[in-house]
């Protein structure tokens, strides 16, 4: 049994006895994904998500920058000449901004990004103003005055507004809310059962975490590998990839690997015809989906490597989403790109479920493939 599942066994057990769990001791992974999942970090306002990331960078050494659009990237320099490797994570959520204050004090607003509208209903959400946070619910009509057709009805989100206690537009306004003020979900970030986390923006908090673990260990271990990491949080992948747009093109990588939260289907109503990844079955390859094929040499790397060291790896091939390696993936003339993320259920919601050892073994992966992009298999990936 591996340390960190005892360690996760013990903290389930002092639960059990009443303990209350943010008193439990975690560790660094655990720490990091729960801060990070807390973190409100809608598109196109990164900052405190962009801010951990800086602090982790700093703390293993990292030269920093920030591009045009806030991207932070992070570069661990090898060998003059040895290929670059970039890693993106993006920072960014699913969310909101606020459209405009009615007379009575609510809020309506615009969505960042994909929702269902059956996600939205009956929710905490944090309005993010320049006088500090202002907590918010989504009215839900009383089922007492609801007539019998719309209680199966899905309220569309042009009726939906958040209600934040104020009773008229200027009660609002004194509270700070304003036009263009962004709006995030309002879940904690908990521990079940299983190893299993949840929380909300796991999509790409996972990825932000897979970034950093990879870059710690990295340091810890005092390996070596013959090409420049650049480690990215992208901004705004969630409304057009545009952090990775922008950020690619600062770095000029020769590879590019996104790290992602995947679409686990493994609950009712799931279909593999629809996503194949499961919770506890290894970390996810993809292969195709809405805007890119995976480049099928790298894709032979990261399943020959995960052969060689006995890490279960999965397969997706879908075709909805898109992530960050569809721009890697089209810099300039065209960079061998893959996407290499970890399953995620309930994803573009209040709250996400993945289990800790997906993501353990997605670090472990990263870190027996890095070394292996050296000058010569970079060159030969390439190729055609």
């Amino acid at each position: 049994m591996r340390v960190s599942t005892i360690c996760l066994a013990c903290l389930a057990l002092l639960a059990g006895l009443g303990f209350p769990t943010d008193m439990l001791p975690q560790d660094r992974t655990q720490r990091l994904l729960g801060e990070l999942s807390n973190a409100s970090g809608p598109s196109g306002f990164e900052g405190s998500v962009r801010a951990i990331l800086e602090r982790e960078m700093r703390s293993a050494g990292l030269e920093i920058s920030t591009d045009g659009l806030g991207s932070v990237i992070g570069v661990m320099r090898g060998p003059a000449g040895g290929p670059r490797i970039m890693l993106a994570a993006h920072m960014d959520e699913v969310a909101a901004i606020v459209r405009y204050v009615t007379p009575e004090g609510m809020v309506k607003f615009q969505l960042l990004g994909g929702w269902l509208d059956q996600a939205l209903v009956d929710q905490r959400w944090t309005i993010m103003t320049t006088k500090g946070p202002v907590p918010a619910i989504s009215g839900l009509k009383s089922v007492h005055v609801t007539s019998q057709e719309e209680r199966t009805r899905v309220t569309p989100r042009d009726e939906i507004f958040l209600d934040v206690g104020a009773a008229s537009k200027e009660e609002a306004e004194t509270l700070g809310i304003r036009a263009g003020d962004a709006i995030a979900p309002a879940s904690s970030f908990e521990e079940f059962a299983h190893g299993r986390y949840v929380g909300k923006a796991l999509d790409d908090r996972v990825g932000c975490v897979m970034l950093l673990e990879t870059l710690h260990r990295i340091k810890e271990q005092g390996m070596k590998t013959s090409n420049t990491i650049y480690f990215v949080g992208t901004v705004q992948e969630e409304v057009g990839l545009r952090g990775a747009h922008t950020a690619v093109a600062a770095i000029n990588p020769d590879v590019g690997i996104s790290l992602e939260a995947g679409i686990a289907a493994d609950h009712p109503g799931g279909r593999p015809d629809s996503a194949q990844e499961r919770l506890g079955a290894g970390p996810v390859i993809y292969l195709a989906d809405a805007q890119m094929l995976a480049n099928l040499k790298l894709r032979d790397v990261f399943q020959n490597v995960a052969k060689q060291n006995n890490i279960p790896t999965q397969t997706e091939v879908t075709s909805g989403g898109a992530e960050d390696s569809a721009e890697l993936q089209r810099y300039s003339a065209g960079r061998p790109s893959v996407n290499f993320a970890v399953a995620t259920r309930y994803l573009h919601s209040h709250n996400s479920m993945i289990e800790r050892s997906d993501l353990d073994q997605a670090v472990s992966l990263l870190l027996k493939v890095l070394p292996v992009l050296d000058a010569h298999n970079v060159k030969e990936i390439s190729q055609f």
